[in-house]
């Protein structure tokens, strides 16, 4: 009972803290604006199954698209790339050590869900794309000149330009991130900006990197993006939104969508591409 009354108190220290933190920190805070536009809006998520078999690494993967179309602030029509049930890529590689592994399943990963949303925006022509998750690998993604995943890394990277290049607006929607950028708290952002903000608030942007990365393609990539953090609903975590394109109309259009009820904001697209 000690050790849980201990813990209690250490939490309410913790909150009381964070509470005087967050509103020493307002002045970031900014109104968000509900849009409600007759919009194309399209979305991709993926998954991955990976094992590895007598020094052998498989990865499984599949994406899927989804296009919504809104009318009225209503949805007009839907559709799905290449299907509601995509079929799966296989991809092996042999003799890769722990940390080879990790990078091929992400890239992998990568490379379905960005393939995935290039030929969507060929297909359908949207106002906006939703990915799930970042808009950019992490720098422990990024393989040696020297590894035999180099030009599968190279691959990805000339989807994500193809991306990049596109004329619509595109934005990574993340949940519970656990970037700290916005103070020196040992806690998310995520986290401080559920004190931070009130409903229908958001921060102001930032830049995607704090300081240059060593790698040359995301520098360039990663100066196209801007960060806010969003709370379209009342009891659930702000939500991580990297946009590339007009921050004040992503940040509008992504709000709107994702008030689906006080406690869960996501954007009803992206929980589409999910299941």
């Amino acid at each position: 009972m000690d050790k849980i009354e201990h813990m209690a108190k250490k939490i309410r220290i913790n909150n009381d803290y964070l509470q005087e933190k967050a509103r020493s920190m307002r002045d970031i805070a900014v109104p968000l604006q509900k849009s409600n536009p007759d919009i194309s809006v399209c979305a991709v998520d993926g998954g991955l199954l990976a094992h590895r078999m007598h020094g052998v690494d498989i990865v499984v993967s599949r994406s899927v698209g989804v296009n919504f179309v809104y009318e009225n602030s209503k949805l007009k029509k839907h559709g799905h790339h290449p299907s509601r049930s995509p079929p799966t890529e296989i991809d092996i590689k042999t003799a890769l050590d722990d940390h080879e592994a990790n990078v091929f399943k992400s890239l992998v990963r990568l490379k379905s869900e960005i393939s995935c949303a290039n030929e969507l925006l060929e297909k359908y022509n949207p106002d906006l794309l939703l990915i799930d998750g970042s808009l950019l690998p992490v720098p422990s993604d990024i393989p040696s000149r020297e590894s035999e995943l180099h030009p599968l890394y190279v691959d990805v990277m000339k989807l994500y330009e193809k991306l990049f290049s596109a004329a619509c607006l595109v934005c990574g929607v993340i949940k519970d991130s656990r970037a700290r950028r916005l103070s020196d708290l040992k806690c998310s952002d995520s986290v401080l900006c559920s004190y931070l903000l009130q409903q229908g608030e958001r921060t102001k942007e930032i830049d995607y990197f704090d300081e240059k990365p060593m790698n040359k393609e995301l520098a360039a990539l990663g100066k196209k993006i801007k960060v806010t953090y969003m709370k379209p609903a009342k009891d659930d975590l702000p939500l991580r939104v990297e946009i590339l394109g007009d921050v004040e109309k992503a940040s509008s259009i992504v709000y709107s969508l994702s008030e689906i009820s006080e406690r869960f904001a996501y954007p009803a697209i992206l929980v589409e591409a999910d299941m």
